[in-house]
């Protein structure tokens, strides 16, 4: 019988001798069952470091640690067991090869794992760019602006003892820096569908750089709106130009602004301009024909938001005032605020800007501009408001023409002051809408379709005319108005020109003018029978109305030659508007409950009133006092009545507690 092997392929002396098989097999699983554990050590760490969110690093040193000790103790073993291999007598070659190939299977994967573990578990995770907005990263739909965040990857760096000192951000992946940060944020807006390869380069302290890149895809792309955050009752920019091209350009568009199924608007232009009135979600649809009759459909879903309150009250002031026009349009925008600032800068949407509280920019092509103003503070606060621009096709109106007063010779007036401009637009193209701007007017009382306005200085003024069709295009016609020096006016005004008793008025003749006489002073009759003396003062009054009525205002100034000039005027003083209303000493209490009543918050000119008290009580009193004698609940009725027979009523509920 053939002497028995041993692991190594080297026959013992016991084995010789014949030593049970089953104590060979006792001693290969002690030697091997740390070497097992030891291999699924290793795999375990090689599965969770190095870990993409820094985690189990305090494994990193126990696990290179471990991974050194056994590698050195299988080294020890496996020069221990060649040396007993070589050293071994009576043993033929081919045992020998045998006993060397058992010890190498057994070992050279121990080694490999801990040389792979040595090396891998310390390397640096790779680094993620996480998208933060929107959250539905998965269903992005262009124009979408995108904010990337490299937040893990700044952590995952500070854990290693590194330090990001800035971010530079390629949002495209042309290799052209696009934004420089200082935080490992950023934001990037996307007009066009596609496959963005978004890279990030992060510079650290040590000098060292590292590289992130994450694909970006955009499946899908419709029109595009700003402010990308839409406002309630601020005009939003809708535009398919970046969908518009040269070899297909779009023809007609038919907008839906509020998913009722009905065109709200149809426009030959790639932008236009819609309001939302309420805050919340709108989907907005548009019809797109092409100039080949090809056509296609698109739906976009927005929020429409409040608006953000501004640090300090600050708004936009713009002349004009309508801010649609055709090309060239100029605009000079001023910023009023009373909060100290030392910048302000102004972004026209056109390509330019510019700096200064009061800026004029000329808007020379067709569009829809969004012009921003970004208000710094001299406390550092900064507030970001906008004026909305829209450029659009001129409107010719060949046979306009004027009807009323003055008289419009070319593009000119003139009258002497006062001056009541009573213009009404006529022409034989229909469906035209007019209206007008008359900014420097001192009074105007209509501005739709007939200007009716007020000028009671002299000067040079421009009136604007304003046209506009249903397909958006536009006219502004400028009329110079020259007012004249009167050649002999008496002049009354009054400050309200109206409104509700007692009122008291403001009466102004300081703008009289008598050419070559010298005015001594003025004689006031204010048309009030219980006050009907006239007063006699200067050129500046005051009277209280006390009584409702319509009032004959006479004035008449007098001249050192003894001459009389006079100016009439009527104001109107309404009857306050009778409003029923009362408080109550208290509302609830333990019976009996004694409550008192006070009318004085009501407003009119009440000739009669009456209380309920809901207990069968009633009172005419003006502030009674009344005690609720059981508990229960009361419904209190204070009915007013005036001359004219109107009515008003209040109810409040009074408990009396048990």
């Amino acid at each position: 019988m053939p002497p028995i092997q041993s692991v190594d392929g080297i026959s013992s002396e016991e084995e010789r001798q014949g030593a049970p098989s089953s104590m060979k097999v006792v001693a290969m699983m002690i030697l091997l069952t740390p070497y097992i554990i030891y291999v699924l050590w290793c795999v375990f760490l090689m599965s969770v470091l190095p870990n993409p969110e820094g985690k189990y690093q305090e494994l990193i040193s126990i696990g290179t640690l471990s991974a050194m000790i056994f590698g050195a103790m299988l080294l020890l073993l496996g020069f221990v067991l060649a040396k007993r291999i070589l050293k071994a007598q009576d043993v033929s070659q081919q045992a020998r090869l045998i006993g060397a190939a058992k010890v190498i299977a057994i070992l050279v994967p121990g080694l490999a794992l801990s040389g792979i573990v040595v090396i891998t578990i310390p390397q640096e995770p790779k680094l993620s760019m996480e998208i933060t907005e929107p959250a539905a990263s998965s269903e992005l739909i262009a124009p979408v602006a995108v904010t990337f965040s490299l937040e893990q990857a700044e952590k995952i760096l500070q854990m290693r003892g590194l330090k990001a000192a800035k971010y530079a951000w390629d949002f495209d992946g042309d290799g052209v820096l696009n934004e420089e940060t200082v935080g490992p944020t950023a934001s990037a807006v996307y007009d066009k569908q596609g496959i963005y390869q978004v890279v990030a380069r992060i510079s650290l302290s040590d000098g060292s750089e590292r590289r992130v890149v994450r694909s970006l895809p955009i499946p899908k792309a419709v029109f595009s709106t700003s402010p990308l955050k839409p406002i309630v009752d601020e005009p939003v920019r809708f535009s398919l130009e970046h969908l518009d091209s040269k070899e297909n350009p779009i023809k007609e568009v038919k907008w839906d602004f509020n998913n009722d199924g009905e065109i709200d608007e149809v426009s030959s232009q790639v932008s236009t301009m819609f309001t939302f009135l309420r805050v919340g979600k709108e989907t907005v649809s548009a019809e797109i024909t092409f100039t080949n009759q090809s056509q296609t459909r698109m739906e976009r879903e927005l929020t429409i938001h409040q608006p953000e309150p501004l640090p300090f009250p600050v708004l936009i002031n713009t002349e004009p005032e309508y801010l649609v026009s055709p090309a060239p349009f100029g605009v000079i925008f001023t910023v009023q605020t009373a909060e100290p600032h030392y910048e302000i800068l102004w972004d026209f949407d056109d390509g330019t800007d510019a700096a200064g509280d009061r800026v004029g920019h000329t808007f020379k092509q067709k569009g829809v501009y969004r012009v921003e103003a970004e208000v710094r503070s001299m406390s550092g606060s900064i507030a970001r408001l906008s004026k909305t621009v829209n450029v659009v096709e001129v409107l010719r109106i060949p046979d306009l023409d004027f009807d009323g007063f003055p008289e419009v010779k070319g593009d000119k007036m003139s009258a002497e002051v006062p001056v009541t401009v009573n213009l009404t637009p006529r022409t034989s193209l229909p469906l035209i809408d007019f209206f007008w701007e008359a900014p420097k007017a001192t009074v105007v009382e209509s501005t739709d379709t007939t200007l009716i306005a007020t000028y009671r200085r002299p000067g040079n003024y421009i009136i604007t005319l304003i046209g506009n069709d249903p397909s958006g295009s536009v006219m502004r016609r400028p009329l110079s108005l020259e007012v004249l020096q009167p050649k002999s006016v008496v002049t009354m005004r009054m400050s309200p020109e109206g409104g509700v008793a007692p009122l008291l008025v403001r009466f102004d003749a300081s703008e009289t003018v008598i050419p070559g006489k010298e005015i001594t002073g003025f004689e006031w009759t204010f048309g009030d029978e219980k006050k009907a003396l006239p007063r006699q003062g200067g050129a500046q009054v005051e009277y209280l109305f006390d009584t409702p009525g319509t009032y004959n205002i006479t004035l008449t100034a007098f001249t050192t030659s003894g001459e009389k000039f006079n100016q009439n005027r009527t104001i109107v003083i309404r009857a306050p508007v009778l409003d029923a209303c009362f408080t109550t000493s208290r509302t609830s209490g333990k019976a009996p409950l004694g409550v008192r009543f006070d009318l004085s918050c009501s407003t009119g000119a009440a000739t009669s009133r009456k209380w309920d008290f809901g207990d069968g009580s009633q009172s005419e009193e003006e502030n009674p006092i009344h005690v609720f004698e059981k508990p229960g609940t009361y419904t209190i009725v204070l009915q007013l009545q005036d001359a004219a027979g109107s009515v008003s009523r209040e109810t409040l509920l009074i408990t009396a507690e048990p």
